[in-house]
């Protein structure tokens, strides 16, 4: 959350609402195994892809996690893993679309078998969808902007998946206690924006695979 994103967030020392999303936002990955590791896999029990997330807030508008988890699934929806090769010693080379062994070592002897892993986009599970809720007396307001939140103060999340599991709840205090009819209600409309935001990536996936 770099300083031009809010004027809460301030140069060097990190935002506390940075640090409470990136761990939100590891818990709904990982337990809506989102990615199989096995998916990242170069050679089973030798070597493995690492992958990195960064995300940066442009506009810290409202509904932070929402916006950090739909960049996080938009991202992997759209990572290609490198076609590579091993050779015995466990060293990792690119691999030519071809032969499927680098040039720098294609006349080494150690590669003349070597296990080659073909480019391919990463297969992803059931997709988390975030939706924050603030609550006013009895009301429910879905999708509150910045100013809405220190408003109201009593603020709630619901993650599920494209099954329509729920993944995680968060309410980080506030005055107005969530009833089960409250809970219900932001279960509901939580899954009514998870499809709008399905077709909103699948459409934005479909222009990127046009462009490229």
């Amino acid at each position: 959350m770099p300083p031009i994103c809010s004027p809460q967030s301030r140069p060097g020392r990190p935002a506390e609402a940075a640090c409470t999303i990136t761990e939100q936002l590891t818990n709904a990955l990982k337990s809506s195994e989102l990615v199989d590791l096995h998916e990242l896999s170069i050679a089973p029990g030798k070597a493995a892809w690492m992958a990195y997330l960064d995300i940066y807030c442009l506009d810290a508008d409202g509904s932070l996690l929402d916006a950090a988890l739909l960049a996080s699934v938009s991202a992997l929806a759209h990572l290609q893993i490198p076609s590579v090769a091993m050779t015995e010693e466990g060293t990792v080379i690119p691999a030519l679309p071809e032969t499927g062994i680098s040039n720098h070592l294609s006349n080494d002897k150690h590669l003349q078998q070597p296990t080659v892993s073909e480019q391919r986009r990463l297969k992803l599970g059931a997709i988390p969808w975030s939706l924050t809720c603030a609550l006013y007396k009895k009301h429910v307001l879905a999708d509150p902007t910045a100013e809405e939140e220190t408003v109201l103060h009593t603020i709630l999340t619901v993650i599920i998946d494209s099954s329509g599991r729920l993944v995680a709840f968060y309410k980080p205090g506030g005055s107005i206690p969530a009833t089960t009819n409250i809970i219900q209600e932001c279960i509901s409309l939580a899954k009514r924006r998870s499809k709008e935001l399905q077709r909103s990536l699948d459409e934005a996936i479909t222009q990127y695979e046009s462009e490229t």
